[in-house]
């Protein structure tokens, strides 16, 4: 199973949206090749999906549940469809991703350390960045049909239902290589994308803006000693739990220094900023030496 953030997500915007994340769950292999968000947050905008392969860069892929004959007009950057006998606008899906990569791109500028130093390449974003859209309600062949859509959002950028249908030959091939494939020929990367475990941390704490803490010096143990500038990231599985959005009772389980406490500031951030019916949260602890240390993650949370 790929890596998903969240991992488990309860109530999708949409269905398509989660029929979409299940189609990614399953065809994304080898598993440790791949880490995919659902919904993060941008420059406070938020794509549907982001999937990051290390030899492919990133993608951004916008989903619609838009039936075909509901499409009335369209052009580069609006389409016009019938929902319940009136006419709404919106953007067209590949014109909305390509804006959510301007916002990446631009973040990553901002931040400064994915840039490139070489010569030719000096002031660009050092990793690739495609963008994409899904039609899960459209069959391909029906889509090409209708000529003037293709004009405006070209089929080789577009996954559509019958791709994702359980009897595709992406969900039939357990070893994930057609979907590679099909990646690789829809998004190709435009240079090559050479990252290290840090570059990679980096992108996450940007993906997702509540992933990024500075820790707090600890004097009694040098654990923090000399890594002022160090970015301290969740990694997939930390990050994974903290994003989750079921509710319930969890018991984390680790040994010390596995980042439970870590886990438990990012929810309880998480929550603040993603459920507007929580004001409040209790955080309890057992002395007050831990009292002070959440309370020094909590000021250094970068939210």
């Amino acid at each position: 199973m790929a890596m998903m953030i969240p991992a488990d997500v309860v109530h999708f915007t949409t269905e398509g949206e989660g029929a979409f994340y299940k189609f990614l769950e399953f065809v994304c292999k080898p598993d440790q090749d791949y880490t995919i968000w659902y919904s993060p947050d941008i420059l406070n905008r938020e794509p549907d999906f982001v999937v990051f392969r290390r030899d492919l860069g990133v993608i951004i892929l916008e989903v619609k549940d838009w039936s075909l004959d509901q499409i009335e007009e369209a052009d580069s950057k609006r389409f016009k469809i019938r929902k319940h006998r009136k006419i709404e606008t919106n953007s067209n899906p590949l014109y909305q991703a390509r804006r959510y990569q301007y916002n990446l791109k631009d973040k990553l500028r901002q931040q400064g350390k994915l840039i490139s130093s070489h010569p030719d390449y000096k002031g660009k974003v050092r990793i690739p960045i495609s963008h994409g859209a899904v039609f899960t309600n459209i069959n391909k062949y029906d889509y090409q049909e209708r000529t003037e859509l293709n004009d405006v959002c070209p089929v080789e950028k577009l996954f559509f239902s019958d791709d994702i249908h359980p009897s595709s030959p992406f969900c039939c091939d357990e070893t994930g290589e057609s979907f590679w494939n099909e990646l690789e020929k829809k998004f190709p990367p435009l240079f090559p994308c050479t990252l290290t475990e840090y570059d990679i941390d980096i992108l996450k704490s940007l993906i997702y803006k509540n992933v990024k803490i500075e820790p707090p010096e600890r004097d009694q143990i040098n654990k923090y000693k000399d890594r002022k500038k160090r970015i301290k990231v969740l990694d997939n599985n930390q990050e994974s739990i903290a994003r989750q959005f079921n509710g319930g009772h969890r018991i984390i389980t680790g040994p010390s220094g596995s980042g439970k406490t870590i886990i438990l500031v990012h929810k309880a951030a998480f929550l603040l900023q993603y459920e507007p019916k929580i004001k409040t949260i209790l955080f309890v602890c057992y002395n007050l030496t831990l009292v002070n240390y959440i309370k020094r993650l909590f000021d250094k949370k970068t939210v």
